[in-house]
C-alpha cells in the first residue's frame, strides 16, 4: 500500500468526517442529527394541543384529560453506497510518491477524489431534507422505490388565489398573514422563516416597487442586493434557495433541478420543538468498526484489473415530528 496517510483506514474515516458541508447546503448545515441502532426509524408525529383546562373544586378527583395527540410512523433508512476508481492522475501520484513533494501531490489527488464523492452524498441528503419539509419523499431508482408521506394536512399546502407575479402588495401581505396565522393556530409556534428562490422573492420586491411602496429600509435593501435574502420582513427571515443538483438524462446529458422550485415558498419554524432531524444508522459494511455511525469510507487496490478504488457508505433518513410547523405555499 502506498505510504500516504489518507490511505490509512482510521485517518481516511476521520478525514471524511471533518470535510465541511458546503454553505449552500442550507438544511444539511442546520438540521440536527440523531442516531438509531436499527436499519429503520420509528418516530412520533405530534399534533398541537389546543384544549384548555376546566375548573374543579378542592378535595375532588382530578379530571382525566386525553394524551397529547401522537401518531407513530416508520420507514426504512435510505442506504447510500457508491465507489469510484481513482483517476489516472491520482494513480500516477500514488506510484510516484517517493519524495515529499510527490507524496503531497498524492495526498491532494486522493483528497480530491474523496471530496468529490462526499459532495454527492451531501447533495442527496440535502435533497431528502427539502423534500421532507415539503411533505413527501418519493424515490424511483433502479434498486429502490420509496414513497414516504409526512402527513401534512391539505391546509398546509395552500395556493395563492392570485399568482404573485400579478398580485398587489396588499394581496401578498394578506396571503402571508393568513399562512402565519395558520401555523400559529395549528403548530402553536410563530413563523420565523420563509424559504424561496430568488425568482419567487422577486415577485414580492416587484409588487411593492411597481406600486410605489417602500418595501425595505436602506439596511434591508443593502442586504437584499448583497445576499439575496431579507431579514425581518413581515416578521420573518426570507432565505433564497437557488442551489441545484444534476439529473442524468437518457441521452447521457445532465439537467439541473433546484432543491426548491420556483413559485414555492416554505414557511416554517425550524427551532421550536426540534421539528425535523436527520436520523443516522449503523454502517452495514463489514470493514466498518463495530457500532460505527455516519459516513463510512474505505479504499483498496484491485489486482485484476489493477486499480485503486474508493468507497463511501451511509445509512440515514430525515424525519418530521411536527408537520404543523411547516407550510408549503404555491404562489404561481
Amino acid at each position: 500500500m502506498p505510504d500516504i496517510s489518507l490511505l490509512e483506514p482510521a485517518i481516511l474515516r476521520e478525514t471524511v468526517q471533518k470535510i465541511p458541508v458546503a454553505q449552500d447546503k442550507i438544511l444539511l448545515n442546520r438540521v440536527p442529527k440523531t442516531v438509531t441502532p436499527y436499519p429503520y426509524v420509528i418516530w412520533d408525529v405530534v399534533r398541537g394541543a389546543r384544549t384548555m383546562a376546566t375548573v374543579n373544586v378542592p378535595n375532588s378527583e382530578a379530571h382525566i384529560v386525553p394524551r397529547l395527540g401522537v401518531e407513530q410512523e416508520r420507514a426504512g433508512l435510505l442506504y447510500l453506497r457508491e465507489k469510484k476508481v481513482f483517476q489516472p492522475t491520482t494513480i500516477h501520484w500514488l506510484k510516484a510518491q517517493g519524495t515529499i513533494s510527490n507524496r503531497e501531490n498524492a495526498e491532494q489527488a486522493v483528497l480530491k477524489e474523496v471530496t468529490d464523492l462526499n459532495a454527492r452524498f451531501d447533495n442527496f441528503w440535502e435533497w431528502t431534507l427539502w423534500q421532507a419539509i415539503q411533505g413527501r419523499i418519493v424515490i424511483d431508482a433502479v434498486d429502490v422505490q420509496a414513497d414516504v408521506d409526512f402527513k401534512f394536512s391539505a391546509s398546509h399546502k395552500p395556493t395563492a388565489s392570485t399568482p404573485w407575479a400579478n398580485a398587489t402588495p396588499q394581496q401578498i401581505i394578506a396571503n402571508v398573514t393568513a399562512w402565519k396565522q395558520l401555523l400559529l393556530r395549528d403548530g402553536n409556534v410563530d413563523t420565523t422563516e420563509a424559504f424561496l428562490t430568488t425568482a419567487t422573492l422577486g415577485y414580492i420586491v416587484n409588487a411593492f416597487v411597481n406600486n410605489g411602496i417602500n418595501l425595505m429600509t436602506d439596511a434591508l435593501k443593502s442586504e437584499y442586493y448583497r445576499t439575496g435574502n431579507i431579514t425581518g420582513f413581515l416578521g420573518m427571515n426570507w432565505t433564497t434557495v437557488d442551489t441545484a443538483y444534476d439529473v442524468r438524462q437518457a441521452d447521457g446529458s445532465f439537467n439541473q433541478v433546484g432543491f426548491l422550485a420556483d413559485n414555492k415558498i416554505i414557511f416554517s419554524n425550524l427551532t421550536a420543538n426540534n421539528p425535523i432531524s436527520l436520523v443516522q444508522g449503523l454502517s452495514a459494511d463489514d470493514d466498518a468498526p463495530d457500532g460505527f455511525v455516519g459516513r463510512f469510507a474505505k479504499t483498496w487496490k484491485e489486482k485484476d484489473p489493477s486499480a485503486r478504488q474508493y468507497l463511501l457508505e451511509e445509512h440515514a433518513f430525515p424525519i418530521i415530528t411536527r408537520p404543523e410547523q411547516f407550510l408549503i405555499a404555491t404562489v404561481g
